[in-house]
């Protein structure tokens, strides 16, 4: 009986010994380790910086929280690792190399990456720069080489990387369920940076949101959100495809029940049918629905997105952007030259011929294709170049230009918010590995250069393009902690002036960098206001 109990004795203080050395003991001396209200974490200590990978902003939404809004995650007790990132959320991802996780895909996605200067402490008060990855609402992920931030972090500023539930399971809009689930996670992970980026040596007075495609999309959509406004203090919105807007709660409800008519179930109320499905029955039945005849063809960019519910999102961005509604902030808008491309040569493999392109324009503009058929005439035998050039400027530069226009003449004082405009004209000395976009500038080509993780992606870029590169990041890295991308720590090779009620300034970016008013004088953008922008821009 004497040595059971000894033995009993001597595991009861092994099991102590072990558990009081995963315990959290605070010290600020260890880099690997941060304190954040939720719990203790050990990231990895580079030599100038350190990263935080796969932190949980929000409970894993599976099971009974799949298609419900993103639950606070819990404390925690121990220390966890936070050395490995996490799988993108579920989709079919077809990115390419660089912007695919290479961990996988799972339900279990909503955590965030953090990258600090290695010396940052709770003390620190550095700008912060949130991301929002885009893809179409349906692929993406902020956890993948490509948006890999440690030159950032070697500027002493703060990155975050975050995911977003995508496609079905971020944006299934019916009678009773909203559809935002996707845009609430990204609302979510702004509420955890704002409650937890001190310990990691942020400012939470000091976030700027930034975003590309369909995340510039959501930027956009943030800046017109009330549940966002407390979280973000400036903006950086790159190929903004606002044209395409948001769904309205009847098309998402349309969409919705042609999913479930795929996925089994006969009632898309029927919650308990729709959550005994797995990842890849929901991931397949969503690559099944399509536009049908009535549909309204620009949908087809993103069928799942975000919906315009009245509360979370009160109104279409491009309607409150007309409305002088908008969070007002100090904001970067750009876009690249040739972002048309990608999208209509993806869509039509073949070429389509001149006989066929006004069909293709009359779908987009019921009543007034002719007119723009005048400003973007089909040459030759193949259409898809015209199509493209309608594609850039209808959904992307000209609504951009809009949405500068619409912001500088809301500007009341000298003290009121900048606004900064860029056009990305830079075509990449590698190539493409789209053959169609060889010698042009395509929708996010420029991403690589903007983070300078060309390294990360395999892009082995002239000298040239190595010092355009950390010029970007540096006008960025200015911004974020000044709301001036001129003003800052970083050398830049031009005064990016912004845009004024009497001056137009665009930061074009080629080989080099240039000004030039690119905004003034532009007749086919000037057609586009005079039509609105699918109608989200006219006056009633």
């Amino acid at each position: 009986m004497n040595k059971i109990i000894t033995l009993f004795l001597i595991l009861l203080l092994v099991n102590i010994s072990i558990a009081a050395k995963r315990r959290v003991v605070k010290t600020y001396n260890d880099p690997e380790l941060v304190f954040t209200p939720k719990g203790a974490i050990r990231g990895i200590v580079h030599d100038t910086h350190r990263v935080f990978y796969g932190v949980p902003f929000a409970k894993p939404p599976i099971n009974a929280l799949r298609w419900e809004n993103p639950v606070e995650a819990k404390d925690w007790r121990y220390i966890k690792s936070a050395t490995q990132q996490k799988p993108e959320c579920a989709q079919r991802c077809n990115l390419g190399d660089g912007a695919c996780s290479e961990v996988g895909t799972s339900e279990d996605c909503l955590y965030l990456d953090v990258f600090t200067p290695r010396n940052a402490n709770p003390e620190s008060k550095l700008p912060v720069i949130v991301f929002i990855p885009g893809g179409a609402f349906s692929v993406g992920s902020g956890a993948v080489p490509l948006y890999d931030a440690s030159k950032f972090a070697n500027s002493s500023v703060i990155f975050v990387n975050t995911n977003y539930r995508l496609g079905v399971f971020g944006f299934l809009g019916t009678d009773l369920l909203s559809g935002n689930f996707g845009f609430l996670d990204q609302i979510k992970a702004l509420e955890w940076v704002h409650n937890n980026i001190e310990s990691f040596g942020g400012d939470k007075a000091q976030v700027t949101i930034y975003g590309q495609s369909a995340g510039s999309f959501s930027v956009a959509t943030h800046l017109v959100s009330p549940y966002s406004k407390p979280y973000f203090q400036a903006a950086i919105l790159s190929s903004t495809p606002l044209t395409i807007g948001l769904k309205d709660k009847s098309t998402a409800r349309g969409f919705a029940t042609r999913f479930a008519n795929k996925v089994g179930c006969s009632n898309v109320e029927d919650i308990d049918c729709l959550r005994s499905k797995t990842m890849d029955e929901v991931l397949e039945a969503q690559e099944q629905v399509k536009l049908q005849l009535g549909d309204k063809i620009l949908d087809a960019f993103t069928i799942w997105s975000p919906v315009v519910d009245g509360d979370v999102i009160p109104k279409q961005p491009l309607t409150a952007i007309k409305d002088g509604e908008t969070h007002s902030v100090p904001t970067i808008i750009g876009d690249v030259q040739d972002e048309g491309i990608l999208f209509v040569y993806l869509a039509f493999k073949k070429k389509v011929s001149p006989l066929l392109y006004p069909g293709y324009l009359s779908s987009m503009f019921p009543l007034t294709w002719g007119r723009v058929l005048l400003k973007y005439p089909a040459s030759g035998t193949d259409a898809r170049p015209a199509l493209a050039r309608v594609i850039n400027d209808y959904l992307f530069r000209c609504s951009g230009r809009y949405h500068v226009n619409k912001l500088v003449a809301k500007q009341i004082s000298e003290s009121s918010p900048l606004v900064y405009h860029y056009q990305y004209n830079h075509v990449k000395s590698i190539g493409h590995s789209f053959e169609p976009c060889n010698g042009h500038v395509c929708h996010g080509t420029e991403l690589s250069l903007f983070f300078n993780s060309f390294n990360m992606v395999n892009e082995d870029l002239e000298d040239v393009e190595v010092d355009l590169a950390e010029s970007l990041n540096n006008y960025i890295v200015n911004f974020a902690k000044t709301h001036n991308p001129n003003q800052g720590d970083l050398d830049t090779p031009l005064v990016w002036e912004p845009v004024s009620k009497s001056k137009n300034r665009t930061l074009v970016i080629q080989d080099g960098f240039e000004l030039l008013d690119k905004t003034t004088v532009d007749p086919k953008c000037d057609l586009f206001d005079s039509l609105s922008y699918r109608g989200y821009t006219k006056n009633k």
